[in-house]
């Protein structure tokens, strides 16, 4: 017999940080595109012609996790959505460079 709320665990700080992200964009060519930030965006499956960097809107306020910033770019005309990450700079976090060097050791 299982005690009530035996498999709830408190999660700390780390756990937290370290969980996977959930994608809040949909992407179906049954249904019209809709934003409803920050619970759910309904996008077209295959962007336009008319998805270009001037046409997107960006879409809530910028979030970062483990040091990549990123956001929702929505485009004006046609409704299909992106997460957009911000290029990183140089003197970022420890998980941005751990990340570097871990690809700069898959090119080689």
């Amino acid at each position: 017999m299982r005690r009530i709320g035996s498999n709830i665990r408190k999660q700390n700080a780390d756990d937290k940080a370290r969980r996977p992200m959930r994608n809040i964009i949909r992407y179906t060519d049954s249904e019209k595109p809709r934003n409803d930030y920050p619970k759910r965006i309904i996008s077209p499956s295959q962007q336009s012609d008319c998805c270009t960097d001037e046409n997107r809107v960006m879409v809530g306020s910028v979030r970062e996790v483990e040091g990549f910033k990123f956001c929702y770019k929505i485009c004006e005309t046609c409704g299909h959505a992106v997460k957009y990450y911000f290029p990183a700079v140089q003197g970022t976090s420890t998980a941005v460079k751990s990340y570097r060097k871990w690809k700069r050791y898959l090119v080689h």
